[in-house]
């Protein structure tokens, strides 16, 4: 073997056990458990750990390990009881699923990517997002679910219950997804928050344009889910809260928001 095929290959582990370990190094699993039938069952999630680097960042993180593993998807439905089948070993349980996670190229590489910007905050990202596409993202986030019979909404501003799912977009924007999902809620944490105030404004008026026409309670949550949308996605306390995120941020991110 020649000595530059030999540096190549060892490049190329060397390069696999990083990208390896920044899942390992940075999420644990937390365990949970329930009663069914009279017997003990679990579940489990994973989570950053609470020594991780990325902690101050964590609610983008904590959007990309629920959004993004392979593991949770409906597929592997069978996998992830196997695995739970395992408690009481929790030890064993911990083992095996967080091994779903490091062996999740795409999980891995989402959490690279990020890690990367968090840790060399001069490099220059090559990936760009519009205001516009910024704004269609943050408000599929703003989800009426639930229709009563009183003609009542129920909605959420939530990590996985959202419309981001049934948006269809042939372009990838999970890491803009991360940024307004972590946006949206450091604006909700404030005392006052703007960005709260439009959605409950904007949600009362979706509901009174649809109200007086209501023939269907399953097409009048359709109709007031789709009018959201469109009022978040124009909202301007939306749109101030979170550019003004951005710039505030936009040193750990691994894109650029452009005009």
């Amino acid at each position: 073997m020649s000595k530059h095929i030999f540096l190549f290959l060892f490049s190329a582990l060397v390069s696999c056990g990083i990208n390896r370990s920044v899942i390992k190094n940075n999420v644990d699993i937390e365990v949970y458990t329930y009663e069914e039938v009279g017997k003990t069952l679990a579940s489990a999630m994973p989570k950053l750990s609470s020594d991780s680097e990325l902690n101050p960042y964590r609610m983008r993180f904590d959007y990309l390990l629920i959004n993004v593993p392979e593991i949770h998807s409906p597929s592997k439905a069978k996998l992830r009881k196997e695995i739970w089948s395992f408690y009481p070993d929790t030890i064993k349980l911990k083992r095996l699923y967080l091994k779903e996670y490091i062996k999740d190229e795409r999980l891995r590489n989402y959490f690279e990517i990020s890690k990367s910007a968090i840790s060399n905050k001069t490099s220059k990202s090559e990936i760009n997002f519009t205001t516009d596409e910024l704004m269609e993202v943050a408000s599929k986030f703003f989800y009426c679910d639930q229709v009563f019979a009183d003609t009542t909404v129920q909605s959420h501003v939530c990590i996985g219950l959202n419309g981001v799912r049934e948006a269809h977009w042939k372009k990838d924007y999970t890491l803009l997804e991360a940024f307004c999902y972590e946006g949206i809620f450091n604006d909700f944490d404030k005392e006052l928050s703007p960005v709260d105030e439009s959605y409950s404004f904007n949600k009362r008026e979706a509901c009174l344009k649809y109200k007086s026409t209501l023939q269907s309670l399953d097409q009048y949550l359709l109709d007031v889910r789709k009018e959201l949308f469109t009022r978040m996605k124009n909202d301007s306390n939306l749109k101030k809260s979170l550019l003004s995120y951005y710039e505030h941020n936009k040193d750990n991110l691994p894109f650029r928001i452009i005009n």
